[in-house]
């Protein structure tokens, strides 16, 4: 039986569970719940999840998970591309939206390894999201971790602000709450200001989490700065971690002085979200903190590399034991997880989207008035790019405009500079004609500092 399912059981029965926009579930109500919806699951093999936050979302992943039926939850910034593929991949027998639950036609062949309670896509590093396999013991093994390094009282009203798809508040949010029976307030994202994912309004969120007392939250680097400049005093915030993507020591800092309770983590698909984090009792700022307790890491030439049960391979693909991140970084003396940079190009946005820059290159690439281009954004809120125009008078701004329409909104270029030619002999070329990526970076990175600080020196 599933610890969640049997914790659920275990808790007073009369205390709240689930706070939704109209609606709210004591732990009694929710077990009821739990059943009634499994049965309707009885012929479903593998169910696809495109709901909105709210109790009803949980209701249904936690009756697939009492039922053995293995979920495809899909995100809302997925494209509708992204949406058929993930559904396809995976072999989904079912869809549930708001209209309910639907077969999906034809016949369907398991595709998932043995065990899979969940496969989890990416934001996609290309435009095909890549299916993360996971066992529903290795998602309970983080929940339960979360719940032995941090006291009950930080997780007595937890809010979901990321959506339910997304592995890290289903996870570390939802899953870790209801262990400890704690009240999981799931609003639906428009009530708390997120009906325009990339323009939440953060007026909108600091007053629900003001008026509910909430206690704790999970946010991406992006959201953690739109809710300091809201300027809102929070006094019953406890907890909130911060993940998703690298966050700044001076942001951590900065936000800790405006009064909020910010501790970094650091987590991975592959690892059902969650591998280390700081708390109220072990912190280090600049660190992401310890390793959970039930994570093996180790380093190899400097890349993390993680034994991890809840990852069952991807979609297609062999997997054995250990699982190589793609991270850099170093466990300091103390224990402290401290991450150095990736191995590989991936791009991690502050709203937590993993993009590959080669895949949004090969679009702009497709407009003819682009020559070569070079696209960064790590950390940031948006991608830009480095622009070699075909010709002096090209307009890249409608090239870039036709690109984007290609692309999901988190993958697109907000900003934009026109260089010079990337060449071999000024050592931005290779000799086989691709872009070195770190010389183009550091060389205008470089530029723009010394642009600036000649500004500032002027005036």
């Amino acid at each position: 039986m599933s610890l969640i399912i049997d914790a659920i059981r275990n808790h007073p029965s009369d205390a709240i569970a689930l706070v939704g926009d109209h609606l709210s579930l004591t732990y009694c109500e929710l077990n009821k719940k739990i059943n009634a919806y499994a049965e309707a699951l009885l012929d479903v093999q593998t169910l696809g999840i495109a709901l909105d936050n709210g109790i009803e979302v949980v209701l249904w992943d936690l009756a697939a998970v009492y039922a053995n039926v293995p979920t495809v939850p899909i995100p809302p910034f997925f494209t509708h591309e992204q949406i058929f593929h993930s559904l396809q991949a995976s072999g989904a027998s079912h869809l549930l939206t708001s209209e309910g639950v639907r077969s999906l036609g034809g016949e369907v062949r398991s595709v998932l390894p043995e065990g899979t309670a969940k496969v989890t896509f990416t934001s996609g590093t290309t435009g095909a999201p890549k299916g993360v396999c996971l066992s529903q013991n290795g998602m309970e093994n983080v929940a339960h971790s979360l719940t032995e390094i941090l006291d009950y009282e930080y997780a007595q009203k937890h809010l979901s602000i990321l959506p339910m798809a997304v592995l890290l508040e289903n996870v570390a949010g939802v899953y870790a709450t209801l262990l400890v029976g704690g009240t999981v307030y799931i609003p639906s994202l428009k009530t708390i200001g997120f009906s325009n994912p990339f323009q939440p309004d953060f007026q909108a969120l600091a007053h629900y989490i003001k008026t509910r007392e909430i206690t704790s939250a999970i946010l991406v680097p992006e959201l953690l700065r739109g809710l300091m400049a809201a300027r809102v005093e929070l006094p019953s915030l406890k907890f909130l971690a911060v993940g998703g993507s690298k966050s700044s020591p001076t942001l951590v800092s900065s936000a800790r002085q405006c009064g909020f309770p910010v501790y970094e983590g650091y987590g991975l698909s592959e690892c059902a979200s969650v591998v280390s984090l700081n708390t109220p009792e072990n912190d280090k700022i600049g660190s992401v903190g310890k390793v959970l307790p039930h994570i093996e890491l180790s380093e190899c030439d400097g890349e993390i590399t993680i034994k991890n049960p809840a990852f069952l391979g991807y979609l297609g693909e062999e997997h054995n034991s250990e699982f190589p991140t793609g991270d850099l970084g170093h466990l300091d003396e103390d224990g402290y997880l401290t991450i150095d940079g990736r191995k590989k190009n991936v791009l991690i946005t502050s709203y937590g989207r993993n993009i590959s820059p080669e895949w949004v290159e090969s679009q702009l690439l497709l407009c003819p008035e682009i020559a070569q281009a070079i696209v960064y954004g790590d950390a940031e809120p948006f991608l830009s790019a480095y622009i070699v125009p075909m010709s002096h008078d090209t307009d890249v701004g409608s090239a870039i405009t036709r690109a984007n329409a290609a692309l999901p909104e988190y993958a697109h270029i907000k900003n934009f500079s026109p260089v010079a030619p990337f060449t071999v002999a000024d050592g931005t070329l290779t000799g086989t004609g691709r872009p070195k990526r770190e010389a183009i970076l550091s060389r205008y990175q470089t530029q723009k500092e010394n642009d600036n600080e000649l500004l500032r020196s002027t005036c």
